[in-house]
């Protein structure tokens, strides 16, 4: 099939049809179509401007008209309009746009970068001066730098790179670029490296979750993004329900979030931050010891009903858990937090107003956290491969409801999986081997045969 026929209808290909020579000689040919038929939009769009033809058609501007005839953002559709002013004053930019030899992201990075120029570029560089910072006797350079102006120079620099890289490459190498012109201006910080122009936003919701914004400087970010590099790639396992060592379905987004507060809790976790309010920074969760022990029973534990409603004191009108920060939280997660914390037990009245506050406990100490690194090595769920450092302390019968804080009733399970245990999809008990078995739900094994713990799983078979 050539081109002209997919394009007389494009709705009616059937591109199951097609071979695979066809498709793979095909879909570039119409990509650079596409970049031409972007470029032809822009012209008119300009021409539509210059001839006032939207407002003599009722629209309020160019872009009003766009956005309305075309179904465009508003200001995807400015967009449009001001590009086309732009590339008037561009004429080389113009033209490789309307052949198709760079995109419209190229041409952004390129227009961005030239409309940041000083004015003052041509005193400060003379025409024998090349901005670009290359060897101008260098024959793959398409231009001689004593022949044109510096601006002219940049632009022509940038789009024989652009039409061997994508328009990221491209920004890094206009940002490079910026960086040699903007080297004259001793004592003038760059933006992208002042950090007086931080910022960082952390904003709870109505909906009690956290929303992140903010800027930082190239030193800064360079720190957040190596800090994050390390703990949000793929992690075969890492979403696993079966117990497979399978791919990691998270997005780059995910893994980055998870990133960020595996950071975060390290840190709070290594005790280096200073107090606040006479105390480290820690996270506080709130709850009725009532509620806690209900929200952390099975469903064979769980009391028969005796019509009567639990007795409530005033400070449960704040939720039945609690944090200082984002308010009122399920009981549920106030179940798996606890099951490695500090437990301080407070006695409140009726009306909330605390009566003893007894001696704060941690659940899981030291000497018994290290005796289960020793044990279990990581996450112990089959498949995951998370280290002990990212893992909680899992009571396999919670300690509201009795259970006792010791290795025959611990299990590490990496965040993950500590919400899937809790959420009763898999059970985890101690074998006879002194070590941790998982018995998986009736819809992954119907048999609910026992799986061992990971370090474990290529050496020891269970014996029902």
């Amino acid at each position: 099939m050539e081109l002209n026929e997919l394009l007389d209808a494009p709705q009616d290909v059937a591109a199951w049809r097609l071979d695979e020579s066809e498709l793979l000689d095909l879909v570039p040919a119409l990509s650079l179509m596409m970049r031409r038929c972007e470029a032809l939009r822009v012209r008119m769009m300009h021409e539509i401007d210059q001839r006032c033809a939207a407002e003599n058609a009722g629209a309020s501007s160019p872009g009003a008209w766009l956005a309305g005839t075309t179904g465009m953002t508003p200001g995807r559709a400015n967009q449009v309009v001001t590009l086309g002013n732009q590339l008037v004053r561009n004429p080389a930019v113009a033209t490789a746009f309307d052949a198709g030899a760079i995109d419209i992201d190229h041409v952004r990075v390129i227009l961005g970068f030239l409309a940041s120029l000083p004015d003052n570029l041509a005193d400060r560089f003379p025409a024998d001066h090349d901005p670009t910072g290359t060897d101008t006797d260098d024959a793959d350079l398409p231009w001689n730098a004593a022949d044109v102006d510096a601006a002219t120079a940049c632009a022509e620099y940038l789009l024989f790179a652009a039409h061997g890289e994508d328009s990221l490459v491209l920004a890094k190498r206009a940002r490079a670029l910026k960086q040699i012109i903007e080297s004259e201006d001793e004592g003038k910080p760059r933006d992208a490296e002042n950090p007086d122009l931080n910022e960082f936003f952390a904003s709870p919701t109505l909906g009690g979750r956290v929303h992140l914004k903010g800027t930082l400087d190239a030193e800064s970010g360079e720190l957040l993004l190596t800090a994050l590099s390390a703990l949000s790639k793929p992690r075969p396992g890492a979403t696993s329900r079966d117990g497979a060592s399978d791919r990691d379905d998270r997005t780059p987004a995910q893994r980055r979030a998870e990133a960020l507060t595996d950071i975060v809790r390290a840190y709070l976790n290594s005790g280096q931050a200073p107090d606040e309010g006479g105390e480290r920074p820690n996270l506080t969760v709130f709850v009725d010891a009532n509620d806690l022990a209900s929200a952390s029973r099975t469903p064979e534990d769980a009391p028969e009903p005796d019509g009567h409603s639990p007795h409530r004191s005033a400070a449960s009108k704040r939720g039945p858990a609690w944090m200082p920060w984002l308010g009122p939280i399920s009981q549920r997660l106030a179940a798996r937090i606890s099951c490695d914390a500090v437990i301080t037990p407070i006695t409140m009245d009726d009306e909330g107003t605390p009566l003893d506050v007894g001696r704060s406990t941690r659940l899981v100490n030291r000497r018994m956290r290290r005796a289960l690194h020793a044990r279990d090595g990581g996450c112990a769920f089959p498949g995951c491969t998370r280290p002990a450092a990212w893992t909680e302390a899992h009571h396999i019968k919670h300690w509201s409801n009795g259970g006792h804080t010791k290795l025959s009733n611990l299990v590490l399970l990496c965040r993950f999986h500590h919400q899937l245990i809790h959420k009763n999809d898999w059970e985890v008990f101690i074998g006879d081997d002194g070590h941790p078995w998982f018995r998986p739900p009736r819809w992954i094994d119907s048999q609910r045969s026992p799986r061992p713990a990971h370090n474990r799983q290529n050496r020891f078979t269970f014996a029902a």
